[in-house]
């Protein structure tokens, strides 16, 4: 009785192992789907931007032209290029059919932003060879979302992400260089779990302010006039002392000096400074000073990039005196500027 029973027992558990073997198999098939890939190139740069003094500065980025323009704060760029955030969808399909279903986009501002850029707000998108599948809604504040139409096998499909980034001011403490604020980009097909996504950042490199404080006043001192003729009486721009000429006599008291000036910014950076070529004196009568500087070349602020620098110079000049110059005081004003290059 036994032997009679063993084939039914084997055929039925092989009838069982063939159906495991096809629910498998199945399960398999069922798994294979569009394969999507989000690439965020090129990415957000603002160049070289110097910070304000005091307070945030907030740029908006537009995401169809890619103009930047400053919303508030005092903080300037070095360039005026346009620059945008350009989002790459792809698709590649696993069978015939895939890659053929909406997709949907949710962006939102990601992770902790470094150095002096703040968190983004704002964000906006617009299309590029990617179509809308129904209307956008308004740009958001630190997210936005979005429906497109299907990829297409083997294909991309494109849109631009612009977005608001504030710059933290001198006055923040915050570190110079290199500023980031990112944003996140995911991607879900529609009906299905597939889904895929991309980091996009902000970037922007960072510089103190430049700021110039005078240190010392351009002092002749006390002179007395030629007994004919006329002479000058010349402070040196670098060393702040003191020659005449064609018979001008001086004096040791008041001490004469150069105008000496302090110019403070990022380490590293070059910069201009402005001189006016001459300046009035008045007085009994008006004096006219040729000035001189003790810059040359292309100044450098001490230091690197990450770090405060410093440079100090001095301005002289050359004062005429003859010999019917009315005795009395004389005084005048100049103004120096500094700006990066």
């Amino acid at each position: 009785m036994i032997r009679l029973f063993a084939p039914g027992w084997i055929w039925r558990s092989a009838q069982a192992l063939s159906l495991a073997l096809a629910i498998q198999g199945l399960a398999f098939a069922a798994q294979a789907a569009s394969s999507y890939t989000v690439q965020v190139s090129p990415n957000v740069d603002l160049g070289v931007v110097t910070s304000a003094a005091s307070g945030d500065t907030v740029f908006r980025v537009d995401p169809s032209t890619g103009a930047v323009t400053s919303i508030s704060g005092s903080a300037t760029r070095s360039s005026s290029a346009s620059t945008h955030a350009v989002v790459t969808i792809s698709c590649t399909p696993a069978v015939t059919g895939d890659c053929a279903k909406n997709v949907t986009v949710a962006l939102a501002s990601a992770g902790a932003p470094s150095g002096r850029a703040r968190a983004l707000t704002r964000i906006a998108f617009t299309m590029g060879t990617a179509v809308l599948a129904g209307g956008p809604g308004p740009p958001g504040g630190s997210a936005a979302s979005f429906t497109i139409a299907p990829i297409g096998p083997n294909s991309s499909k494109t849109f631009f992400v612009g977005a608001d980034m504030g710059v933290a001011g001198d006055d923040s403490g915050l570190p110079t260089g290199l500023a980031e604020a990112d944003f996140s980009v995911n991607m879900t097909e529609a009906t299905t779990n597939v889904t895929s996504s991309a980091t996009g950042r902000f970037l922007a490199t960072i510089i103190r302010s430049i700021a110039i404080s005078k240190l010392s006043d351009l002092v002749f001192g006390r002179v007395a006039t030629p007994p004919t003729g006329s002479g000058t009486v010349v402070i040196d721009p670098s060393t702040g002392a003191r020659s005449s000429s064609n018979g001008v006599a001086t004096f040791a008291s008041p001490v004469p000096s150069r105008a000496a000036f302090n110019v403070s910014g990022e380490g590293g950076q070059a910069f201009s400074v402005t001189v006016p070529a001459s300046f009035v004196m008045s007085g009994p009568q008006s004096m006219t000073v040729t000035t001189s500087s003790s810059v040359t070349g292309t100044p450098l602020l001490s230091g690197s990039l990450g770090s405060a620098g410093s440079f100090t110079f001095g301005v002289g000049g050359s004062a005429p005196i003859s010999s019917t110059t009315p005795n009395g005081d004389y005084s005048g004003s100049f103004t120096v500027t500094v700006a990066y290059n």
